[in-house]
């Protein structure tokens, strides 16, 4: 099933979620989808139940002023594990801004060139990742994996102890065929055996992803009656 994700003034998005993906909402009138979900995990926070709205509506608010369109869990299988693994998505889109250092937006022309440049940029600041240059169907993109780590604060564990979880993350860089936006996708989990089910599963929806006009352009086309 596609999913849609667009707002008035920027362009929309449409991809295919992966099988049994678990959005949060992050638009102001879907104050009932955020009960709803907070609903469900109410059983699981313990002493912190009572605090649990307020928490996933502010992240949720959080993330929507991010420019992040779809946030949320989803599982994969994988053959030496016993049970699924749990990976994070994220899709977001942005303005290729014209003033910045090396112009991007100049080069929306020539996607290929544009992307050459990303890949650079990605490893000047990350120079241990494994950056590659892809075609999807929406074009040429970038994708980033990186093996790095998370800090979990002491209050926020179950043990009240502190952890360092390992985090394997595949970032999508994918300039819009205009080129005047880029879409920003990462998927990552905290389970290295099951980095090459999760990057599988991401390069689907990557490759499902469709950039829409803008409810704005879409009025100003449509004929007035």
């Amino acid at each position: 099933m596609a999913m849609t994700m667009q707002r008035t003034h920027e362009p929309g998005l449409l991809l295919t979620p992966p099988p049994g993906f678990v959005g949060l909402p992050l638009r102001a009138d879907e104050q009932d989808s955020i009960e709803a979900l907070t609903g469900k995990l109410a059983p699981h926070a313990g002493e912190r139940a009572e605090e649990l709205p307020r928490y996933v509506t502010w992240f949720a608010h959080l993330l929507a002023e991010e420019n992040i369109r779809l946030y949320g869990r989803f599982a994969v299988d994988v053959d030496a594990l016993d049970e699924p693994v749990l990976a994070d998505l994220a899709v977001a889109i942005a303005s290729l801004n014209t003033t910045c250092e090396d112009n991007l937006a100049a080069l929306g022309s020539n996607r290929d060139v544009a992307v050459a440049r990303l890949r650079q940029q990605y490893l000047a600041r990350q120079p241990h990742a494994d950056a590659r240059i892809i075609r999807l169907a929406m074009g040429p993109a970038m994708v980033a994996v990186t093996a790095g780590e998370y800090r979990l604060p002491s209050d926020l564990a179950q043990n009240g102890r502190a952890a360092v979880l390992p985090r394997i993350t595949a970032e999508f860089q994918i300039p819009t065929p205009d080129g005047a936006h880029i879409v920003l996708m990462t998927v990552s989990t905290a389970i290295e055996a099951a980095c090459q089910a999760v990057l599988t599963a991401a390069m689907r929806v990557a490759n499902s992803i469709r950039v829409t006009r803008s409810q704005r352009d879409a009025a100003a086309a449509t004929p007035s009656a």
